[in-house]
């Protein structure tokens, strides 16, 4: 059966069996993302705490958003 066969059946369902199809597939896709997590392997996770260069860069580029709305707020009036 094809993708688009599949979805023709699925729209035909009533509301009760369309919901069990979507939980169904909800739960399947939840198994699968965790398949991808290792019980008791270690993950990096980078924050930006304890990082001044990056928020110097933030800070800059917030800066100039702001001084170019500015320029375009104050060229329209």
């Amino acid at each position: 059966m094809s993708v688009e066969e599949l979805l023709a059946e699925l729209r035909r369902l009533d509301r009760v069996d369309k919901l069990r199809a979507m939980q169904l597939l909800v739960m399947e896709l939840a198994s699968e993302e965790q398949a991808l997590l290792l019980p008791g392997a270690h993950y990096e996770v980078w924050s930006p705490y304890d990082a001044p260069a990056a928020a110097q860069t933030l800070t800059q580029m917030l800066e100039a958003d702001r001084a170019g709305t500015a320029d375009r707020t104050s060229g329209h009036a």
